[in-house]
């Protein structure tokens, strides 16, 4: 059996990933301990109610 280990960025990875382009101008991300979490574009309520 194999084991993996996640890699930990540092913020100063973080901001050269951000200089050399990984992140788009309106990507959100997010470095939260030394991971890097994308989040979705916010939904306006009326968008996200279904109508019967």
């Amino acid at each position: 059996m194999s084991l993996t280990t996640a890699k930990r960025f540092t913020i100063a990875e973080y901001h050269q990933m951000a200089e050399l382009g990984f992140f788009r101008e309106d990507d959100r991300v997010e470095l939260i301990k030394g991971e890097i979490f994308t989040w979705q574009q916010k939904v306006h309520h009326i968008q996200s109610v279904k109508h019967a």
